[in-house]
């Protein structure tokens, strides 16, 4: 709960060189906007420095200020982050200064002497602006996983897994290497949906996933769910085939431990087949399809076993 009340916190940097103004403006924005966490520095360069390391969601700088004016800290600002909000603090004299902050991109200006009123208004159009660009990043995070990963088990989808192994196999072809694929289904799936219902079945299927990660947990390595009860394995750069033949073992022997599921306990068990880059196949259909072909074949031997598409 800490943490997801910090993520909603709004950040503020406030650049300024006198203290008086200084300590006006923070004791307002403190009783004002208690919701933000305040940065305070005193010129432009320790500002920017702050702004490289933090990334506060909004900028309130004066612009006359030394070691590094406000212009200049906007100006470097916006060179890494185009889309940084930044409110500037200007005299109406400044008219070369406010020209040079508009080329620059400033959100908002407040003319001094600070009418606090309007100071106020321009960080209250600032947080909005923050709060809805949030909310669109979290619509756009939340389009992407319903794009590319399954949403009963977290794992990559067909989709991702297809963008997975076209990064693998250009390293494969660059450095002469081998990729690995084993196809999985579950043995006599569709009995658990039948007897169980298909929640426990959904239950069987999230922990069948966790199962999986624990099977293979090297970082180059991905899982993915194709649908259904069938899921697919891509190590990248195995040694040789037996990398994937001990990872099938592993599966295998992981699998003859019961899963215990809402008061019930199931035992199922997988058939894998398993397809090597280039033997196999020298791109994404041909590959899975050797891989599918050789866990049909694992079933017809009985099931619970492991197939290689060339032996």
């Amino acid at each position: 709960m800490e943490n997801a009340a910090a993520e909603k916190r709004v950040t503020l940097l406030y650049v300024e060189d006198d203290a008086e103004i200084r300590e006006r403006v923070v004791s307002i924005l403190q009783l004002k906007f208690p919701q933000i966490t305040l940065f305070v520095e005193k010129n432009g360069q320790d500002g920017f420095d702050l702004y490289r390391t933090h990334h506060p969601d909004i900028v309130l700088t004066d612009i006359r200020m030394p070691v590094m004016d406000g212009i200049r800290m906007a100006g470097e600002i916006k060179r890494v982050d185009k889309n940084a909000l930044i409110i500037m603090l200007t005299a109406v004299s400044e008219t070369d200064a406010i020209l040079e902050a508009i080329d620059i991109g400033i959100n908002h200006y407040v003319m001094k002497p600070v009418i606090m009123e309007k100071l106020i208004a321009s960080v209250e159009r600032c947080i909005e602006e923050t709060k809805m660009r949030r909310q669109i990043r979290q619509q756009d995070e939340t389009i992407r996983r319903m794009a590319y990963y399954d949403l009963l088990t977290g794992l990559p989808n067909r989709q991702m897994f297809s963008k997975l192994f076209h990064h693998a196999l250009a390293h494969a072809q660059r450095h002469s290497r081998l990729l690995a694929l084993l196809c999985l289904d579950l043995d006599r799936f569709k009995a658990v949906n039948d007897t169980h219902g298909h929640p426990v079945g959904d239950q069987l299927l999230q922990a069948v996933a966790q199962r999986l990660k624990q099977c293979c947990r090297r970082d180059q390595d991905a899982i993915a769910r194709f649908g259904g009860d069938e899921f697919i394995i891509l190590l990248s750069d195995p040694d040789s085939s037996q990398e994937a033949v001990r990872i099938a073992r592993k599966i295998i022997a992981a699998f003859a431990v019961p899963f215990v599921l809402d008061g019930h306990e199931l035992l199922i068990s997988p058939s894998i087949g398993i397809s090597i880059y280039p033997d196999d196949g020298t791109d994404e259909d041909t590959l899975v399809k050797s891989a599918d072909m050789a866990m049909y074949c694992a079933k017809k031997e009985g099931r619970n076993r492991f197939h290689l598409f060339n032996s």
